[in-house]
């Protein structure tokens, strides 16, 4: 029974799109190059741009499949409006849906954002035991997520404020007897509802794949009893997305970001470090910092190469960073401008880090917030 939500508010939030379109034969060349080009069948039809990709992910079995569509509407003076939906399923059984929207209402200078997804998910978490060392631990989560944003801009300049809602009822399955000190059996299910404040600085020139500009974005939130949540905690989390034009053709990207939670969290809900090539959850603490470089070179209007590689720790406290290990990933890929007028490039991505390889289809940006 519990499907039966995101999967209606995923057939909603499609058929929002789908409703009053008129008869159109749209052009998949574009105007200025005669190039294959989705701009026009997304703007003039309210067509969609579908995104099949492979799950690649170490941590959820390294193969799977997820199908994805989203809906562009423009937006005159802002970013477009999205309703994407998508699901998936990989090797070890994990299984997801979810849907999720994006609003911009110019004319009050705020912007929505909402969504709900389901997650069957089959993954290991690791922890370090005294004498014996690192050890894995196999759960199984089943999830449901739900969220809302609200933002507003601040007069003229390029500031937001708001506030985001997060709730999340979570059952944990262990797949195994003996318990390490650090997970606790109450921790095995619960809600999560956690109420956040959060700033954002926005000048890229497109929210797909940027040119230019820069995008940071600092949450605190509050998960406590007297929003019906299970736990009591709190969490910062702070990003920072730089895109520099070296040249015509040469597009630096910066990455920065840190997490940190404090009080007492469920155990799953620790910050890990985000990295292609790195497994999910393979590296978790109550501390996070990473940073990673992209360089995008584009060899003409359409293609382009990318070359990256980040560099990251998981750790207890400021005392024991030095000690942590130093996680790293590198890697290559290539983009193709699918949506010109929008600036959305799709491509492929590989890349290595300290345990695994791994290749992922993106859909703009691999950074995209």
């Amino acid at each position: 029974m519990k499907l039966k939500i995101p999967i209606l508010l995923i057939l909603f939030l499609i058929s929002q799109q789908l409703l009053g379109q008129e008869k159109y034969k749209p052009s998949f060349k574009d105007s200025l190059d005669g190039k294959f080009d989705m701009s026009d069948w997304v703007i003039n039809a309210n067509g969609f741009v579908p995104f099949p990709s492979l799950i690649t992910e170490p941590a959820l079995g390294g193969f799977g499949g997820m199908m994805g569509l989203a809906f562009l509407t423009p937006v005159e003076g802002a970013p477009p409006n999205i309703t994407a939906g998508l699901g998936g399923y990989t090797a070890n059984n994990s299984w997801f849906l979810g849907g999720i929207q994006t609003k911009n209402l110019t004319e009050k200078g705020l912007k929505l954002r909402y969504g709900i997804f389901y997650y069957h998910i089959n993954i290991s978490l690791y922890r370090d035991l005294p004498i014996l060392g690192e050890r894995e631990y196999a759960f199984t989560f089943k999830s449901l997520p739900v969220f809302i944003e609200a933002t507003k801009k601040i007069g003229e300049s390029n500031f937001s404020l708001g506030l985001n809602y997060r709730f999340s009822n979570t059952k944990a399955s262990p797949h195994f007897d003996q318990l390490p000190e650090s997970i606790e059996r109450e921790d095995f299910k619960g809600n999560i509802s956690k109420v956040s404040p959060v700033m954002i600085y926005d000048t890229r020139d497109n929210v797909f794949s940027p040119n230019k500009g820069t995008m940071s974005r600092v949450m605190f939130s509050i998960s406590n009893e007297f929003i019906f949540s299970d736990f009591n905690y709190t969490e910062l989390e702070a990003g920072l997305y730089k895109y520099v034009p070296l040249n015509p053709h040469w597009v630096l990207g910066i990455r920065a970001e840190y997490q940190q939670i404090f009080n007492d969290p469920p155990f799953y809900e620790l910050p890990g470090i985000d990295l292609r090539g790195v497994p999910a959850a393979r590296y978790q603490n109550n501390q996070i910092a990473l940073t990673e470089l992209e360089n995008r070179f584009d060899l003409n209007q359409r293609w382009s190469v990318m070359a990256f590689g980040g560099l990251a720790k998981a750790f207890d406290g400021f005392e024991d960073f030095g000690d942590e290990k130093l996680v790293y990933n590198v890697g290559s890929g290539f983009r193709y401008l699918l949506a010109r007028k929008f600036g959305l490039r799709m491509g492929v991505d590989v890349a290595k880090g300290p345990d695994n390889w791994g290749y992922y289809i993106v859909f703009g940006s691999n950074w995209i917030r």
